[in-house]
């Protein structure tokens, strides 16, 4: 009898529809009709859960019940492997902090709904009426977590540094310093910020760049929560600490846009402080300072405790709060007789740029680009470019502040991901008197 087989003997057993096993495991209905329809088997990874909901050891999934356990079809898959040889190299402590996690992570999977109807009470606190799924599979998904924490701990440990230093010298491809000029525009100190904005980093968003690091003691990661990734490279050799890069990523100038993040799933962060605590379980309210180009914003979620360190909050809590506040300053740029309504708003982080989240007239410029870009059909392009250009007519500066301001975007946007840019900014220049 296959793996398969027995698991679907049953649920017929135990009058569990195949909904109801897919909500309290995690795994895909499609994932679990597939196995009845090609006579497949789950992985070696589901299977610890699948015990657990359908309450019967591995063992008697495998067929050692019925004396039958040499006809199971079960393999390891080369990546199980490769972990079983992994943990056998451990040493004892690390075994013991490995098999935590993982433990960890199947709690989180069969955090669901309970026969009975009601939630689990740990997430029912933590967001009411929203099922434990997105959350299990937040955690299991994110399996590199442990290496984001890690290179998150070292960035912040490094702005902490007073030594540290700023390499400010152009790369041969004479595109690391735009937002330097940006920063520049806006008189704010670059190595002082630098380091303030890696102190609010967190583990997820983040990731590591590992063909970049060639060299000894080097840290290379990408910030993916904006339009275009936050290039950040760090020499931490011990007294001799520096700020590589810190720019936008790209090509000879051509970046990747990046892909817009929709799925309700959860996070790891550090809290920054602690708001409320509802006792006698792992639900929490905790503070966050969430940094977005040059602006810090103080958020308040609720969080399940994870472990010492952190928690997991739902990534929406903290993107939905920060597009509210980007769209509605966005807004307060219209003119009364342009119809707001009638454009797309912003409905990711990943539609809004590094410089789009200042209070001054370049970063207003920038959001408004960004705006244009998002747009989806003509009308609102329209509506978004009349802005933009009304906008900047409006604007009253001197001649030194006109080419200081059209010399400092020329720079900024060098980095470029949109084919219709020269044209935005061709028209802004035209509209700046």
């Amino acid at each position: 009898m296959l793996i398969s087989e027995k698991i679907f003997e049953l649920l017929k057993e135990q009058k569990v529809s195949q909904k109801v096993f897919s909500q309290r495991t995690g795994i895909p209905e499609s994932t679990i009709s597939d196995w009845k329809r090609k006579k497949l088997n789950p992985s070696a990874d589901k299977l610890l859960v699948i015990g657990k909901v359908l309450g019967v050891p591995v063992e008697e999934l495998l067929g050692a019940d019925d004396n039958r356990a040499g006809e199971a079809d079960f393999s390891f898959a080369r990546d199980e492997k490769e972990l079983i040889e992994a943990f056998r190299d451990l040493e004892e402590s690390d075994k013991g902090r490995l098999l935590a996690y993982a433990v960890k992570l199947l709690e989180m999977k069969s955090h669901t709904e309970s026969g009975d109807g009601h939630m689990d009470p740990v997430v029912a606190a933590a967001e009411p009426g929203v099922e434990a799924e997105g959350q299990g599979e937040a955690a299991a998904a994110d399996t590199d977590l442990l290496v984001k924490k890690q290179l998150t701990r070292k960035l912040r440990r490094l702005a902490r540094l007073s030594r540290i230093t700023l390499d400010e010298s152009e790369h041969s491809s004479g595109l690391n310093r735009h937002l330097f000029r940006y920063l520049d525009y806006l008189g704010i100190d670059k190595l002082e910020f630098i380091k303030e904005y890696l102190s609010h980093l967190q583990p997820f968003m983040i990731e590591e760049v590992r063909s970049q690091e060639k060299f000894e003691n080097a840290v290379c990661v990408l910030d993916e929560w904006y339009r275009i990734s936050l290039y950040i490279k760090v020499d931490a050799t011990r007294n001799e600490e520096v700020i590589v890069s810190f720019h936008e990523n790209n090509k000879r100038g051509i970046a990747r846009r990046n892909s817009l993040y929709r799925r309700q799933e959860y996070v790891y962060v550090f809290a920054d402080s602690i708001g409320s605590h509802l006792a006698g379980t792992d639900n929490y309210s905790v503070n966050l300072f969430i940094m977005r180009g040059v602006k810090v914003f103080p958020l308040s979620v609720a969080a399940v405790k994870y472990d010492d360190e952190g928690f997991l909050v739902r990534v929406t809590n903290i993107s939905n709060s920060l597009l509210e506040i980007s769209n509605r300053y966005l807004e307060d740029l219209y003119t009364s007789d342009l119809d707001f309504s009638g454009i797309e708003l912003f409905s990711s982080l990943q539609q809004l740029s590094f410089t789009s989240y200042g209070n001054d007239v370049f970063s207003n410029i920038s959001i408004m680009i960004d705006s244009i870009i998002v747009q989806k059909d003509a009308g609102g392009r329209q509506i978004a470019d009349a802005a933009l250009c009304i906008y900047c007519s409006s604007l009253k500066l001197t001649d030194a502040d006109r080419t200081e301001l059209l010399e400092t975007l020329k720079q900024r946007f060098s980095v470029n991901s949109v084919k219709v840019l020269p044209g935005i900014l061709e028209r802004v220049e035209q509209n700046i008197y």
